[in-house]
């Protein structure tokens, strides 16, 4: 026991003075091998901190001399390597910011090509040279090896060293020569040496292990000290080795010095910026290699390649400094660059011209900072195309250009739906960008060339080409295409009208519940593209060109010059605001707006005008001149800023004007009426009645009326669901279904489509009875149906039903021919739907009262629910009484 505690002390004390020697900040004496800083390893925790509290180390780093001590038994030869260690030192020196940081915030050039990280690279990361070939012009010295191999007569390899003395001594052959020769000469000297004391025997010469030498690295590296190196280490792979050179050392002015005399001057620009490795010489043994601190520097910024701070080595002129900096960038000014230059009297500013070699050969000074403006993004030498053109954009201009320069052909450079009558041309005409418009036609101006239209250009004009409104893709697809579209939009149409069923040449009237023949060549087809849909989206087209023309125009107006803007409401295509060209009239404006409609008015137009501005508004007047006159140019009217167009209609025109007459005529079909006609009137033009004909149950849909149901509809959903929720709140014995089956009720009638029907009685009408004979509207619908003898029974019967019709039976026999009421049939509420679309109840109709023929063919009897039988919830009674009336009236008459 006391023999082992003595062997451990021995221990502790031997790698006391081993943690010792490779801990301290003295030189490096002797390197621990592995086995030995295991051993260490190996001790308790307790002790190992013990030891490094003694000696005042981190046990950390014994990693990285693990490290170093792998190495060394795997590649005992020559690597690059420090001969004192100085990690602390160099830590510091890393982390300390330059003192020579500049204020304007660029990086020195090249300091990061030679650095690399040695507070975490380990020595293997150094370049082993024995795996790299020899070059023939390496010079043998003391310490290389070389390998020969004999063949023939004897078969024999050698691997041998060159001694202090400079000699090689070869078995049986004895010594010769060998330091000072390069590896190519010593070659040569051994196969001589052969060739002649040894017969019959050929040789073959490669380089072994090469020598280490000690060199040192002093000034302005990170790492300085004495490093072993091998034969074949050149300047930057010694500086690589050092971490490279501090932001504080020259890049330009390297040393290397040999036995006190300077023997290469390096310059690392050389390299980094051309390549050229003629200056990165071998070092040799004992070698110094000094790198001064860095003395002159300017710096670049702006539109070069590389801003950054370079280094001056010589005289240099702005030209080559630019050069270094890997040249301006395209977008720099050159005629106006900045050089700021400190001086014993302060901060002085020069301004250069980089285009006169004067401004090139400016010789540049430590510290001055050069910096390259942006030249400017505004477009030079060009005018502008915009518009329904085929190649928007920018085109170089010329002195004498025109617009039929720029738009030389109506095929190769218009778009088919360019508005070939109404162009505009914008120019800036001051220093503060206002613009002109000046307004032109393009098929004036390329059908003459000296066409007033075809104005002359001037720099900086854009050229703004708008839309026609015509749609011309439909006319451009093949005739297949069209019949797919023309198919698709028809099954798309039977969809709606929910009657996949029948056969396309067939299909139900919404509206008037009538059949109405379809076909793709039938009479009575129907156009279910909307027109009005292109219209609109081509004078929006219209609107998104001119809108920062206008935006302009206003921006650049004044108190004393309103904004140059004009108006024209009424009958024009493409009615809107425009801007006031250049001598425009009113015939100009109407062009603008895509020209005058069908119905516009000549006799008279109105042209309000602004007159002048006060405390009370703006004054205004209405001039009234006639439009036919105005267009001729001998009594062209002209325009001013701010003026307001209206062209009125005619007050005879009318437009679609026309009735859909169904069923039961001679010659059903669309008829155009005039305003004043009546349902006589076109019954009458249309034949008369067949002998199947049933007037009294005419349907007549009006558009007008249809707009008035979606809108009561939409109110009274909204009025029905507010006092569902009401009442919900208020009794607390409800059920919670009930509301929501009431809730249920109310959302059909958000699904309801409205119909329009009015109620009419044709028969009085034919006979003259100016209040039954009323006029007709735009869009009605006449639907005159066959004699159908059925008397329908819906609602709360025991099985609805339809029925012959019969002139004996009452409402109640019809009830009960249906099986009689159900138990919750609201019996005191039963009313009927007449054939015309009128509602009468059996209890207070006159003719019920008279128990005169109280029901009709195509007649239909409702029964309600009662709602008292659902919890007293009675708004339910007003929902499900309009879906009857919406939807079980169409169904009587389908029937």
């Amino acid at each position: 026991m006391y023999l082992k505690r003595l062997v451990n002390m021995k221990l502790f004390s031997f790698l006391s003075m081993v943690v010792f020697a490779f801990m301290s900040a003295g030189t490096l004496a002797a390197t621990p091998t592995k086995e030995q800083i295991n051993q260490f390893k190996n001790l308790p925790k307790a002790q190992q901190e013990a030891l490094a509290r003694q000696f005042g180390v981190d046990i950390s780093v014994l990693d990285e001399f693990t490290g170093v001590e792998q190495l060394d038994e795997a590649q005992p030869a020559p690597l690059l390597e420090p001969t004192i260690e100085s990690r602390e030192s160099s830590f510091i020196q890393r982390v300390q910011p330059s003192p020579m940081q500049p204020s304007i915030g660029l990086k020195k050039f090249g300091y990061d090509a030679l650095r690399r990280d040695v507070l975490r690279e380990e020595v293997s990361d150094f370049t082993v040279v024995e795996n790299l070939p020899v070059p023939l012009d390496y010079q043998m010295g003391p310490g290389d090896s070389v390998s020969i191999q004999t063949f023939g007569k004897s078969n024999n390899t050698y691997e041998l060293t060159i001694d202090r003395d400079g000699r090689l001594n070869i078995p049986e052959l004895g010594p010769i020569s060998a330091s000072g020769q390069t590896f190519s000469q010593l070659s040569k000297q051994i196969q001589n040496v052969y060739k002649q004391k040894v017969i019959g025997v050929e040789v073959s010469i490669s380089m072994g292990l090469m020598r280490t030498m000690q060199v040192y690295l002093v000034g302005e590296v990170t790492q300085p000290g004495s490093y072993n190196v091998n034969g074949l280490t050149t300047i930057t792979q010694a500086l690589v080795a050092s971490g490279g050179i501090k932001e504080t050392g020259s890049l330009r002015n390297i040393q290397l010095k040999r036995k006190g005399r300077v023997v290469q001057e390096f310059d690392l620009y050389d390299l980094l910026l051309k390549g050229n490795t003629a200056s990165d010489v071998r070092l040799s043994a004992g070698d110094t290699l000094f790198v001064p601190p860095l003395s002159r520097t300017v710096a670049v910024s702006g539109e070069v390649v590389r801003p950054a701070i370079y280094e001056l080595k010589s005289t240099t002129k702005l030209e080559d400094l630019l050069l270094i900096a890997g040249g301006a960038m395209p977008q720099a000014y050159l005629a106006n660059v900045s050089i700021r230059r400190v001086t014993s009297e302060g901060v002085k500013q020069i301004t250069l011209d980089l285009t006169q070699s004067t401004g090139r050969d400016f010789i540049l000074q430590a510290g001055d900072e050069v910096n390259l403006f942006t030249a400017s993004e505004t477009l030079q030498g060009s005018i502008t195309v915009r518009g329904e053109v085929v190649r928007q954009g920018s085109l170089a201009f010329a002195d004498g250009m025109r617009v039929s320069d720029v738009i030389g052909s109506l095929e190769r450079d218009l778009k088919p739906s360019a508005d070939l009558d109404y162009a505009l041309l914008v120019r800036e005409y001051n220093q503060n960008k206002d613009i002109d418009v000046y307004q032109f036609s393009l098929a004036k101006a390329l059908e003459s060339a000296s066409s007033r239209d075809n104005l002359l250009l001037q720099e900086r004009d854009q050229i703004f080409v708008f839309s026609n409104g015509l749609d011309l893709g439909y006319w451009r697809l093949s005739l297949d295409h069209r019949l797919d579209v023309g198919q698709k939009t028809w099954s798309e149409k039977q969809q709606l009208d929910g009657d996949q069923g029948k056969e396309l040449n067939e299909y139900v009237d919404p509206e008037t519940g009538a059949f109405v023949g379809k076909g793709i060549d039938g009479a009575n087809s129907t156009n279910y593209i909307d027109v009005s849909e292109n219209s609109v989206k081509h004078h929006s087209d219209r609107e998104e060109v001119l809108k920062p023309i206008i935006e302009r125009l206003i921006e650049q107006s004044t108190f004393d010059m309103p904004a140059k803007l004009v108006e024209v409401t009424g009958a024009v295509k493409f009615p809107g605001t425009y801007p006031l060209a250049k001598g425009a009239d009113i015939e100009s404006l109407i062009q603008a707006a895509g020209g005058l409609t069908e119905g516009a008015y000549l006799n008279s137009a109105e042209l309000t005008r602004r007159y002048g501005v006060s405390n009370n508004g703006d004054g205004r007047k209405q001039i009234v001149f006639s439009l036919q006159d105005a267009l001729n140019e001998e009594h062209s009217v002209s325009l001013k800023p701010q003026d307001s167009l209206m062209i009125r209609t005619r007050p005879s025109y009318q437009t679609d004007f026309v009735i859909g007459l169904q069923g039961e005529v001679v010659f059903p079909g669309e008829y155009v009426f005039q305003r004043g006609e009546t349902l006589k009137d076109i019954i009458e033009r249309a034949g008369g009645f067949t002998q199947f004909a049933y007037p009294e149950g005419a349907v007549l849909s009006r558009d007008r009326l249809k707009r008035q149901e979606r809108e009561r509809l939409a109110f009274l959903t909204q009025q029905l669901k507010q006092e569902i929720s009401a009442m919900s709140l208020r009794r607390q014995n409800v059920s919670a279904s009930t509301p929501q089956q009431a809730l249920a009720i109310v959302d059909q009638l958000d699904q309801a489509e409205p119909v329009g029907r009015l109620v009419i009685d044709v028969k009085q009408a034919m006979a003259g009875n100016k209040q039954a004979n009323v006029l007709l509207e735009k869009g009605d619908k006449l639907f005159i149906p066959a004699l159908n003898p059925v008397v329908s029974v819906v609602g709360e019967v025991q099985f609805a039903s339809h029925h012959t019709f019969n002139s004996n039976l009452s409402v109640d026999d019809y009830i009960e021919s249906a099986g009689g009421l159900k138990r919750q049939a609201d019996e005191g509420r039963v009313y009927v739907i007449k054939a015309n679309g009128s509602i009468e109840l059996p209890n207070n109709s006159f003719w019920f009262s008279r128990q005169q023929q109280s029901l009709s063919p195509g007649d239909t009897i409702v029964v309600p629910i009662n709602t008292d039988y659902m919890d007293n919830l009675g708004t339910l009674s007003t929902a499900t009484e309009i879906l009857y009336q919406l939807g079980i009236a169409w169904n009587a008459i389908n029937d």
